[in-house]
């Protein structure tokens, strides 16, 4: 009797994976699109561009930045470097490549500096659109060239492509396994996700650096409105699959980003992340209900890996608990139970090997072959440390606050 029920939760278990499975399939048909390329854009003329650096406590980074604005081949742009505090040496160095420093002190969020910017641009009335770009990253010397042809696209919100910065770099400490497999994140959104997004017209994931909003988008949001959470970016993609505003990933636009090397400083930027992206589905769950069908599923896709892992980890659970009483009674299936905890377990590693297959198939990282071995590995299990992170910010065990992220200082 006992056996029989065991077959039964395993085949309900089962039927629970194929559902998730099946529900997920459109979104791992957009992996497939990641070995395309994408149609170079051609200028229909030459916008005026705001570039936007929020810049609170950067000035150990955000010079090599300068560096990369001041290489641009594209010429018709200003730059906004927004700081908290007066006395910022970012405002001197700012001043230096022709940059524009804003002092916003009552800042307490990313979301305060865009706002506080955004409406200097909308004021002035004379920009096309406006770029957000981190202090932290490195824009391609083409980038802005790109961005001004993209544009012509019609399209209302831009992003660029996204590569990790530590892989260019030839000092030691610039490249951990940490920062390699969290830098594997870039490509999952860009070449998985918004290539294939962008083809269809779907919304966009959408990220907050790297990304160009029109001005008719910001004139009728009246600045950045997206204050909500920590992340911004996510309460904003909502929002465009609501409003409808058209979105596109373009390859050819390219900016370089920071990895920490460190596994705690990588979980606290993944902890701030993951807090704003379930704290946003609350908030826009039911306004989403106003969006069409395709932009509702894509911008909820996380809800069938959630349902995925959950699953797997419930019935681990009790197959555990299951087989510590069985191993106390002294009921030898306990060894089974055991068995279907691990499997279970297994489960979630292989979906998110397969997941890690693809990226390094797709993506261009940029690391030796044996360490791009070890990643295929290492990565799931890393990935797997999500489940840890989401538990903590659904007990409400994570902070709230802006904290300023550790940086590394590179050269080269």
């Amino acid at each position: 009797m006992l056996a029989e029920i065991m077959k039964v939760a395993f085949y309900v278990f089962v039927v629970f994976l194929l559902f998730c499975l099946i529900n997920y399939m459109p979104r791992m048909f957009a992996w497939f699109y990641g070995f395309k390329k994408q149609k170079h854009l051609v200028k229909n003329k030459d916008n005026k561009i705001a570039i936007v650096v929020p810049a609170r406590n950067e000035s150990m980074v955000i010079g090599t930045l300068f560096d990369s604005i001041k290489k641009q081949t594209y010429k018709n742009f200003d730059t906004f470097v927004i700081v908290k505090d007066p006395k910022d040496q970012t405002i001197e160095m700012a001043k230096e490549i022709g940059a524009i420093p804003l002092v916003c002190e009552n800042q307490t969020k990313k979301s305060d500096a865009l706002d506080y910017a955004l409406k200097k641009i909308m004021k002035d009335g004379s920009y096309d659109s406006a770029f957000i770009i981190d202090a932290d990253c490195y824009m391609d010397p083409k980038c802005m060239e790109e961005l001004n042809n993209a544009l012509s696209s019609g399209r209302q919100i831009i992003q660029v492509k996204k590569r990790v910065k530590n892989f260019y770099m030839k000092q030691k400490h610039a490249n951990s396994i940490w920062s390699s497999c969290n830098g594997l994140i870039w490509t999952i959104i860009d070449d998985l996700g918004n290539k294939y997004k962008s083809a269809k017209g779907i919304t966009n994931m959408l990220i907050g650096t790297g990304i160009m909003i029109r001005m008719d988008v910001i004139n009728e949001l009246n600045g950045w409105p997206y204050n909500e959470t920590l992340t911004e970016d996510i309460e904003f993609m909502n929002d465009a699959a609501i409003k409808g505003y058209s979105t596109l990933y373009y390859e050819h636009a390219i900016i370089y980003l920071e990895e920490s090397t460190s596994l705690k400083v990588t979980n606290k930027r993944r902890t701030r992340w993951m807090d704003g992206v379930i704290n946003s589905k609350r908030i826009y769950n039911d306004r989403l209900k106003n969006a069409n069908e395709k932009d509702k599923y894509y911008v909820t896709a996380l809800s069938p890996c959630f349902l995925f892992v959950g699953t797997c980890l419930l019935y681990s659970l009790l197959n555990l608990i299951f087989g510590a009483t069985l191993f106390i009674i002294g009921n030898d299936l306990w060894t089974e139970c055991f068995l279907l905890s691990l499997v279970s377990l297994g489960v979630i590693y292989v979906a998110f090997f397969i997941l890690t297959l693809f990226i390094l198939m797709v993506g261009h990282i940029k690391r030796p072959w044996y360490e791009k071995i070890l990643l295929l590995f290492i990565h799931p299990l890393f990935y797997m440390g999500y489940i840890r992170i989401c538990l903590k910010v659904y007990l409400g065990l994570t902070s709230n606050k802006w904290e300023v992220i550790d940086r590394v200082k590179f050269e080269g």
